[in-house]
């Protein structure tokens, strides 16, 4: 009885470890994340256009009404994100998320970019969308 339930309790936990490995390893298609950074692109730019100014923060885009909130993102080898991170710089901390250039002195103020430094199954750097 006892090894009945050891045994059981062994392959649930097979199970959920290869379960939980194939979503860590997955993650969304191309072609669903390119819409997804298009869709906050254009958030982004109605913003601007509004204001006269690009955002000190993405969450202004949220507040302001143009963007109810960052869309989900799931990369391969990476958990979710489901918030856009504002940053200094463009630099890849391949977070898997998207992220925000906020400082006006930076040249890259103002970019929108997925912050992964792994490529797509097309061998480009996501963070090059």
């Amino acid at each position: 009885m006892k090894k009945t339930i050891l045994a059981a309790l062994a392959a649930a936990g097979l199970l959920l470890a290869a379960r939980w490995t194939a979503w860590f390893y997955g993650g969304m298609e191309t072609a669903e994340v390119l819409r997804k950074l298009s869709g906050l692109r254009v958030s982004l730019t109605l913003y601007t256009l509004e204001h006269g100014k690009k955002p000190a923060s993405f969450a202004d885009i949220i507040k302001s009404g143009n963007l109810e909130g960052a869309p989900k993102l799931k990369l391969a080898r990476h958990f979710a994100a489901t918030s856009v991170r504002d940053t200094n710089s463009f630099r890849i901390k391949d977070t898997g998320g998207w992220a925000y250039v906020n400082a006006p002195g930076d040249p890259s103020f103002g970019l929108l970019y997925i912050d992964c430094s792994h490529k797509d199954e097309k061998g480009r750097y996501w963070s090059e969308f």
